[in-house]
């Protein structure tokens, strides 16, 4: 199409007035550099998609995959940030990074690539030189759902914490020899869902296969973030019992676990209803662990009114308490992300009739 119509620039927006042609057929240019970029001519096809917040949302029929690149300069950072660099290059959705230095790669440089290779998922090294590395990205973001992620973390999650359990009941400690790694696991899944979500918030196409708009996106990030810090306490429960398990006595720490028990079940029944979304089934899981809370913060209170008449395990029981509350309080806050995106389903516009 031609640029008929006029254009008035305002930041990245472009305003263009409507024509009519044959009295009821209303029609808008397109920005030339757009037709463009994704190779358009004259009869091509392009669709066009009634969104829920009243725009209208036009794509080419084939959308081109257009790739992004980032370059390091070892030399322009501070040593130390290389490690965040790649790590906030990977969540914004580079396809590609390139990471070079004129006086060439120094060893640790190269073991700091490594990790954030080990620490993340689909990323590989395409090019390794001496004074350049580049890493690219081989996964898909469409192949993998959010949900795949999700469900990932939460089987991590309750592995340590189950595995914890059963060394304090006599299992042997070489149940949770590999709990760095779990722990790795889980964060690496927690970046690859705020990838995936800021590339979606990014393409259409891609937040359409996904299948989630963009505040269901935003909001499995939440989800993410609250598995993520989980695992983290996961990890502290576990060490706890490693430890100072001859400092945890059975019948002191019988109250609290009862409450882990409420808060595996709950924690079950979120994750299942992401899919199935039954509504009055996450609202009693909250209010178990809610109750279960209230009971912890008095078990702790209890434990901090005795100070030191247990010859200081009171210390680690409050702490063994202090991580089951934690559990709880993150998946309330999962339970009420989930619930927003139950809500946000429901809402429709409003048509207003014209008098």
């Amino acid at each position: 199409m031609g640029e008929a119509g006029g254009t008035v620039t305002e930041a990245n927006v472009e305003y263009r007035k409507l024509q009519v042609t044959g009295g009821s057929t209303f029609i808008v240019s397109l920005p030339k550099r757009w037709i463009r970029d994704h190779g358009l001519k004259q009869s091509d096809v392009v669709g066009v998609e009634y969104m829920t917040s009243g725009e209208l949302q036009i794509a080419p029929n084939e959308t081109r995959s257009l790739k992004r690149r980032a370059t390091i300069d070892l030399e322009k950072m501070p040593e130390a940030a290389l490690y965040d660099f790649l790590i906030g290059i990977y969540v914004c959705g580079c396809d590609s990074i390139m990471v070079k230095s004129k006086a060439g790669l120094k060893t640790k440089q190269r073991r700091t690539i490594r990790n954030f290779l080990r620490d993340t998922r689909g990323m590989e090294v395409s090019v390794d030189e001496e004074k350049q590395m580049e890493i690219i990205s081989l996964l898909n973001p469409n192949e993998l759902p959010l949900q795949v992620s999700l469900n990932r973390m939460y089987l991590l999650l309750i592995s340590v914490v189950q595995d914890a359990l059963d060394v304090l009941d006599g299992e042997d400690d070489e149940v949770l020899s590999d709990l760095e790694d779990r722990e790795r696991q889980i964060d690496a899944r927690r970046l690859l869902v705020d990838r995936q979500v800021a590339m979606a918030l990014q393409s259409p196409s891609i937040e359409r296969t996904l299948g989630v708009d963009r505040f269901q996106a935003m909001e499995h990030a939440s989800m993410a973030r609250a598995l993520e810090r989980m695992g983290d306490h996961a990890r502290s429960f576990a060490n706890i019992i490693l430890n100072r398990e001859a400092l945890l006595k059975p019948s002191v720490i019988a109250d609290p676990r009862t409450h882990l028990d409420v808060w595996m079940a709950s924690l079950r029944t979120i994750i299942r209803n992401t899919y199935s979304k039954d509504i009055n089934a996450i609202i009693n899981a909250k209010q178990d662990l809610q109750k279960a809370i209230t009971s912890l913060e008095a078990f702790e209170e209890e434990l901090v009114t005795r100070g030191g008449e247990d010859g200081g395990s009171s210390v680690i029981h409050f702490r063994f308490s202090e991580k089951i509350r934690r559990f709880c309080a993150y998946t309330i806050d999962l339970s009420e992300t989930l619930i927003n995106m139950i809500m946000a389903s429901k809402i429709k516009p409003i048509e207003e009739v014209s008098k």
